[in-house]
């Protein structure tokens, strides 16, 4: 945002470009109204679509009719060839759908683009979610040929050997992954929540547990607000490891994310467990 805010002498385009990245900082930040009050039904389809990104991540009941009708403008929206082939609606409609789990409609989208490395990222997690490891290594591959030195392709790489933890089990790759996120980490202004999570959880896969709880907690320095969802469900798992209470964090996590996958699955879990319990209780 900042960043963003002290440039002046830039084009239009690099205008429009800006705005979009600025807004998106926002909505990280869940400085949603913000986003709202400044985006302009007037406004170039590229900012309209990020203030559908602000309906869809908003967890409240009242938002539920908002969020429906913001699906059925995005169709509309996506009726124009013209916008299938913009890169901001590309990516933020796919982040929308990602977000909705209506994962076949946002690898549609996606697949439209041309040679975006925030799409293919996106795209990847999707396959991961869908646990197609083998599709996800495949994008990897071919994303090599045209962006192989670019930072967010080497977070992309980093992030799979992460998610491959039970089936590859090598420390020497989440040692690699870890000296990458270190690496990025070097910048001051790549030195972010994302990135401080990613060194983290190497260092779970790798056992370093107090350096892990130690990076977290700069997290939660860094975001003030202490409403990064991720950094909170990394949080439950160190305490969970190293045996501090987690009823806190717990509580933070349903707040600022009731439907967080995290918790989708362990209230499926429960509902297991205690189903289990009942055809074993005692008389």
């Amino acid at each position: 945002i900042n960043e963003g805010s002290s440039r002046t002498s830039v084009s239009e385009s690099a205008k429009l470009e800006r705005k979009i990245y600025q807004y998106r900082a926002y909505i990280a930040q869940r400085k949603h109204n913000i986003v709202i009050t400044k985006i302009k039904d007037s406004d170039p389809i590229d900012l309209r679509v990020v203030k559908f990104l602000v309906q869809s991540k908003s967890s409240s009941q009242a938002s539920e009719t908002k969020k429906e009708e913001a699906l059925e403008e995005l169709k509309e929206i996506l009726g124009d060839t013209a916008n299938l082939s913009n890169a901001t609606v590309q990516i933020i409609v796919g982040m929308i759908y990602y977000h909705e789990g209506l994962f076949e409609d946002a690898l549609k989208v996606l697949f439209r683009h041309n040679r975006d490395l925030e799409c293919v990222a996106l795209i990847i997690q999707i396959y991961l979610q869908l646990d197609r490891l083998d599709l996800a290594k495949r994008e990897i591959a071919a994303a090599k040929t045209w962006a192989e030195d670019a930072m967010l392709a080497q977070l992309i790489k980093h992030h799979l050997i992460i998610f491959l933890f039970n089936f590859i089990k090598d420390g020497d790759k989440y040692q690699e992954a870890y000296y990458i996120y270190e690496e990025i980490a070097q910048s001051p202004s790549s030195n972010t929540v994302k990135v401080l999570n990613g060194q983290a959880v190497c260092n779970i896969h790798l056992g370093r547990y107090p350096e892990a709880e130690n990076l977290l907690l700069r997290v939660e320095a860094l975001n003030k607000s202490k409403s990064d969802p991720d950094t909170l469900v990394n949080l439950i798992m160190i305490s969970n490891l190293i045996g501090k209470p987690t009823e806190v964090i717990n509580r933070q996590l349903k707040e600022v994310a009731p439907n967080h996958v995290f918790l989708q699955d362990l209230d499926l879990k429960t509902s297991l467990f205690d189903r289990s319990g009942q055809r074993f209780a005692f008389v």
